[in-house]
């Protein structure tokens, strides 16, 4: 059956929060990560400018990279925990956001938010529309990144895992979102069609009865 997305909708997709105006289904998929950070990508509610509770977990990494310091301590989708594809239906009205939760060596890592007033000082941790620079590059233009457009393609999300004292490359946890278009049905207006064409039919016979 053929389909086509349903009309725009207002939304916010960046480092002020997450937020659709209806019930909006997002696929993400995972890309890579790096550095030596054993991480897990999930989603928060936030109430009241305050950080909620998880409410899912998009990504899990079974160890801090494929392959020890190889290749900037590169992960990919061989070091996660299930699948590389999640998708996750943020509810109408409510404001969300993406934390990444992190430990080394069996400590725990103090998270950082796709939301930048939710980290220590403000601090704009992830990117949007960006999947940071090179391994050690500072992004200086980060700012440049701060929302995108989740209904016009797959957007590449990329978070600095440390907020103060990290080398600002904003690659340490990448991945891509996209917005599920909610579709209405062409069947369904065929269907509709059909019916009236039906009715006009018999319409026109029984007038040519009459007369």
């Amino acid at each position: 059956m053929l389909g086509v997305a349903a009309p725009a909708q207002a939304f916010m997709f960046g480092t002020d929060g997450i937020s659709f105006e209806k019930d909006t289904e997002v696929r993400f998929n995972f890309s890579q990560t790096h550095g030596a950070f054993t991480s897990a990508l999930k989603v928060f509610e936030v109430n009241s400018n305050s950080l909620g509770s998880a409410v899912a977990t998009l990504f899990q990494e079974a160890n801090g990279s494929d392959n020890g310091s190889a290749n900037g301590f590169l992960g990919t989708a061989s070091n996660l925990v299930g699948s590389a594809t999640q998708s996750f239906t943020f509810l109408a009205g409510k404001v969300y956001t993406l934390g990444l939760t992190s430990t080394y060596n069996g400590n725990n890592i103090t998270p950082v938010y796709s939301t930048s007033s939710l980290n220590r000082n403000g601090s704009q941790q992830t990117v949007f529309g960006s999947g940071g620079n090179p391994e050690a590059v500072a992004l200086s233009n980060a700012g440049d990144f701060s929302a995108a457009d989740p209904f016009g393609g797959p957007i590449s999300l990329s978070f600095e895992d440390i907020i103060g004292g990290g080398d600002n490359d904003f690659n340490d946890f990448t991945v891509t979102a996209e917005a599920v278009p909610e579709p209405f049905t062409i069947g369904g207006m065929a269907l509709g069609a059909a019916g009236l064409a039906i009715a006009r039919r018999r319409r026109n016979k029984q007038s040519g009865e009459i007369s």
